[in-house]
């Protein structure tokens, strides 16, 4: 039997680190029957699906996120996907988003930490992780009106779809309700926006014009939806998995706080570390062959990001963390055409989120009686983290 047949869901979701390993040493293009893809894991061969949407394209069919999200710019190639991004992408540049870190990202995380500073300590996904991404989230794309306990339900019931390669049918149903609700409640905003336009993302996708050519309000609807689950998740696991490894690691914690500069280093190679985003997913366009597989033209195929992170062909002892790591960047946030929109908005959160919690917690660490269940392949996370400090 083929390592491939071997592999179960339940497997890559408890974790998927040790399979992985073993697939780049014996089989890094390899077909895995519970998920119906073929999982590519070494460095140089995830970056070569990633960066040829001409061989490999991430329009494909059946697509997890279309069917959940209907059609999309990660789900997309060519002229709708440049387009798409032409009107997002502006949005998220650094003289757009510039004064978030200041004006919107300090203030709501400072609100935050207010609530338990005096405890000695909390559980750090609920209680600040995820309210942070959520609130910033809210106000970025212009979802105040929309209560953050919704936000949240919204997002894990879209992940489901979005992760649901196995096809499983209550997963989706779950999802697709989810996906309806989020239309129905969005339609009457973008209704006014069009006629009252103001400084959220949601109006500048009502209002940008790329050739004289707007967004539609399907093509709207559907790329917020990315946005919601990319904006949550990416952020709200991108801040509890490098507190986690920093944490876990106190001799590269003394380092960051003997050397502030380090924190984004630290940041970035948390993010490698332990990827929040698993794989982008791409579809063979034509026949043929990748390290030394034959791929027949529609071939499903998973470009697995958090695999090429620890490609032993690419960095030396992967799975050790550290800040001062000089062996460049990582593919935690993709690469190529579909690189994350959002990446710069999370490591904002990030970085803003280290600062307070390392100056307002002193002594910040690991509850040793708290446990750590962190599961997932798709989209990576701890369930819990709790923390004490004097």
């Amino acid at each position: 039997m083929s390592i491939g047949a071997e592999i179960s869901v339940e497997q890559l979701e408890a974790d998927p680190y040790p399979i992985y390993k073993q697939l780049r040493a014996e089989a890094p293009v390899c077909f895995v029957e519970s998920v119906g893809l073929w999982l590519v894991t070494r460095w140089a061969d995830v970056q070569l699906v990633d960066k040829n949407p001409a061989l490999f394209t991430g329009e494909t069919d059946p697509s997890t996120l279309e069917r959940t999200f209907g059609r999309n710019l990660l789900a997309s190639e060519g002229a709708y996907h440049d387009r798409i991004r032409a009107i997002v992408y502006p949005w998220f540049r650094v003289g757009a988003i510039g004064e978030y870190p200041d004006k919107v990202i300090t203030p709501i995380a400072t609100e935050l930490i207010d609530a338990f500073a005096d405890r000695g300590e909390c559980e750090l996904v609920s209680e600040f992780a995820e309210p942070l991404s959520a609130r910033v989230l809210k106000q970025a794309l212009g979802l105040d009106f929309v209560e953050e306990a919704t936000l949240r339900r919204w997002f894990a019931e879209l992940a489901e779809g979005a992760a649901n390669f196995e096809g499983d049918p209550e997963r989706q149903r779950v999802a697709d309700a989810a996906s309806a609700e989020v239309n129905e409640t969005l339609a009457p905003v973008i209704e006014r926006l069009e006629g009252r336009p103001d400084d959220t993302l949601l109006s500048s996708m009502v209002h940008t014009e790329v050739d004289g050519e707007k967004l539609t309000r399907e093509e709207i609807q559907s790329n917020l939806k990315v946005m919601i689950v990319g904006g949550l998740q990416a952020t709200t696991d991108l801040i509890s998995l490098s507190i986690l490894a920093l944490l876990s690691h106190p001799d590269q914690l003394e380092l960051v706080r003997a050397d502030p500069k380090l924190v984004d280093a630290a940041i970035e190679e948390a993010a490698r570390w332990h990827s929040p985003v698993g794989t982008s997913t791409r579809q063979a366009t034509q026949d043929t062959e990748l390290c030394g597989v034959k791929l027949e033209r529609g071939a499903l195929v998973a470009a697995v990001l958090a695999s090429a992170n620890h490609d032993e062909r690419n960095w030396t002892e992967p799975e050790r963390y550290d800040v001062q790591r000089k062996e460049g960047s990582h593919l935690a946030f993709a690469t190529g055409p579909h690189l994350c929109l959002g990446a710069r908005l999370a490591r904002y959160e990030t970085r803003a989120a280290w600062r307070l919690l390392l100056e307002r917690l002193p002594g910040l660490r690991l509850d040793p009686e708290g446990s750590i269940e962190i599961s997932g392949w798709e989209f990576r996370s701890p369930h819990h983290l709790r923390l004490k400090w004097s």
